[in-house]
């Protein structure tokens, strides 16, 4: 494959990204006062205020009250001054002209482009605050530092908190690991999220018999949180350039980075945005429970635990018995229903998304 036909896969995998994002459909009503007796105005001004509500809505499932409440200027600066930007289509439900009290209101259904707005909530840092800011660390099978090196750079643009974790993941050893135990390694260098991948870059022939030659790259990327091990996200990006020396091996490999990084980043905040505005799933780890204390104990959470939508036994051997939890919340939502429900459970340790706790 040349460089040209290498290029346009790389653009095409951008825009195949792109065009998967997240929508959410919401209704929302809007008013606006009709002066001087122009109600197509005050209509118009009502459909904006609608459309705003809209993204309001959906901005308050993604971020904290607190947060809305402390960044309330710059989030109306930011995002709400570009309410158009983030409706990929609405339906008008209906529409009331009060000539008497000069009111004009309208009922919208728009959908809204929710990777849209968890990006740039993200870039102002609102959505990790949501998420209690994880920590992500990046580690790849790499030739040398500059596929990492412009991973790195683009989680720390986007305002992601980067974990150093030295040479560790650079060893054979590290290598030889299961997935899990490198992501168990991560959790134990602080970080709740892992990057992990490989990049791998070739020279090809020279161009035309000159002394340019052409290098193509590749890098695969899979995104894992450390302490429950599920998978995030998963992108692959190819480059290729034209240059004279390693220069341009480094040139294509910063050139895949960048296409599989943003489609990493987009899937990561993507999935951020629908826990923090719905569910999300939790592993819960009961000790000193038989098999059927531990039936019954999920059984007890779905019905009496708040927020909690679903609690599946994975397993159960011995005394010990592994449940996954989808509920509104983190660990610590699940440990104070946990305990409101058994209030003799006594919480042995607690990450953002795994909880263990004995009975």
């Amino acid at each position: 494959m040349n460089a040209k036909s290498l290029a346009f896969c790389a653009l095409l995998g951008v825009a195949t990204a792109l065009g998967a994002r997240a929508q959410e459909t919401v209704t929302a009503t809007g008013t606006a006062a009709i002066l001087d007796k122009d109600a197509a105005q005050a209509r118009d001004r009502a459909v904006e205020s609608a459309l705003r509500a809209a993204v309001e809505r959906v901005v308050g499932t993604m971020v904290d009250s607190e947060s809305l409440v402390k960044n309330n200027d710059l989030i109306s600066d930011k995002i709400y001054t570009q309410t158009r930007g983030y409706i990929s289509n609405y339906t008008i439900l209906s529409e009331t002209p009060d000539l008497e009290e000069n009111i004009y209101s309208v009922k919208v259904e728009a959908t809204v482009k929710e990777g849209n707005l968890a990006d740039d909530l993200n870039s102002l840092g609102l959505l990790m605050r949501r998420m209690n800011m994880p920590r992500v660390a990046v580690a790849l099978q790499e030739q040398d530092s500059t596929a990492s090196d412009q991973i790195l750079k683009m989680l720390k643009d986007r305002g992601f908190l980067v974990v150093d974790t030295g040479e560790s993941a650079k060893s054979q050893g590290f290598w030889a690991m299961p997935e899990g135990q490198q992501a168990d390694l991560m959790n134990k260098y602080g970080a709740e999220v892992v990057v992990l991948g490989s990049a791998r870059g070739q020279a090809g022939s020279n161009v035309g018999g000159s002394s340019l030659i052409s290098y193509q790259a590749n890098v695969s990327l899979k995104a894992l949180k450390t302490d429950t091990h599920e998978l995030l996200g998963a992108a692959s990006g190819s480059g290729a350039a034209v240059n004279v020396g390693d220069a341009g091996l480094a040139q294509a490999l910063r050139q895949a980075s960048t296409v599989a990084g943003n489609d990493l980043i987009r899937q990561i905040t993507n999935q951020w945005a629908k826990e923090a505005s719905s569910t999300r799933m939790l592993t819960l780890v009961l000790r000193g429970v038989t098999p059927a204390r531990a039936e019954e104990v999920a059984r007890r959470l779905r019905e009496e635990g708040r927020g909690i939508q679903e609690v599946i036994v994975r397993e159960s051997f011995g005394q010990e018995a592994t449940l996954d939890v989808s509920m509104q919340g983190d660990a610590a939502a699940l440990a104070q229903e946990l305990t409101k429900v058994f209030p003799k459970a006594r919480i042995v340790s607690q990450t953002a998304n795994r909880l263990t706790a004995s009975l």
